[in-house]
């Protein structure tokens, strides 16, 4: 199932019992109408999900390459609290930082790191003065291309963030372009051609292990595969290293905290828009179905379901 549209119908007719894989679950147009019904509502959840929905810029492309007062006025731009509530609509909880609450070395609740990024009057502020001072008053002489991978969900949530852009920097041209998942990847691998990549890229990371290694180590050192970003500052990379082999918890704290404080609000090296739930909507048959809170994939071997109850629906 390409398109959570096509699950949501397939769902209502009783054709699938289960709709929301990680990532993705009922189509964002249909939340209110979910919610409002009698039936649905009792079947639609909404779960912990240990993931940071984000937009990387490429560092190494211009006109974002050395130009983090740029990064900073496209990421402060951004309404996050507008865009949960009027687009995701799932209770999503607008995110300052990249390693998500729940997670070993998270910095979510020190609100010292890039505060305009949850305040959106301040941030509007500091975009407008950040774009000026990087060389393009009110986005003049831009030319950008916004990517994501084919989803309704992501272009619903592409939309409302260029809508966004456009207000704020009114003599910007920024172009929305999507690929499939496969190609998608291909395109943002780190030895990829720049020409060949877009400026800025959606993506999302899930917890592998509830640590913050996981996330700024695995993710962003530069030698990493899934630097998509290809993000490099030398101070960073120094104290994510440092704290891989640290055997103090505490002193693993701070060295993070210092970390994300670089990677977001000296450099913006990616700009955190949510943090993730996961929506879900299982039929009342479903009687046992745990879930894995990170990205690691869902124990459906452990699920069980009332089959009598599951042939009786049908037959209605």
């Amino acid at each position: 199932i390409m398109e959570a549209s096509t699950g949501m119908a397939m769902y209502e007719a009783g054709e699938i019992d289960y709709l929301g894989d990680p990532g993705w679950g009922p189509p964002l147009p249909d939340i209110d109408r979910i919610k409002a019904d009698p039936v649905l509502s009792k079947e639609f959840k909404i779960h912990p999900f240990l993931c940071t929905y984000y937009y990387g810029f490429v560092n190494t492309k211009p006109p974002f390459k050395d130009n983090p007062n740029l990064r900073k006025a496209f990421c402060a731009a951004i309404d996050r609290k507008s865009l949960i509530e009027n687009v995701t609509k799932g209770e999503q909880k607008p995110a300052h930082t990249f390693v998500c609450p729940g997670i070993f070395g998270n910095a979510a609740d020190d609100m010292t790191i890039a505060p305009y990024l949850l305040d959106h009057e301040e941030g509007l502020k500091k975009a407008k003065e950040w774009i000026a001072e990087a060389g393009y008053p009110e986005g003049e002489g831009l030319d950008l291309v916004l990517m994501h991978n084919v989803s309704e969900a992501h272009a619903k949530i592409a939309q409302a963030i260029q809508a966004m852009w456009k207000e704020a920097f009114p003599k910007a041209k920024i172009t929305i372009e999507t690929q499939e998942w496969k190609v998608y990847l291909k395109t943002l691998l780190p030895d990829a051609p720049d020409e060949e990549k877009p400026h800025i890229y959606r993506i999302g990371w899930c917890a592998d292990y509830p640590d913050a290694n996981n996330w700024l180590n695995e993710v962003f050192n530069p030698k990493s595969s899934q630097n998509y970003a290809k993000y490099n500052n030398p101070k960073f990379t120094e104290l994510i290293e440092k704290a891989a082999v640290e055997q103090d918890p505490e002193v693993r704290k701070k060295l993070y905290n210092e970390a994300e404080r670089i990677f977001i609000d000296e450099d913006m090296g990616i700009c955190p828009i949510y943090y993730y739930t996961r929506l879900t909507l299982d039929k009342p048959y479903m009687t046992n179905r745990p879930l894995q809170p990170g990205g690691g994939g869902d124990p459906v071997w452990l699920w069980t379901m009332d089959w009598g109850a599951k042939k009786a629906a049908k037959a209605k």
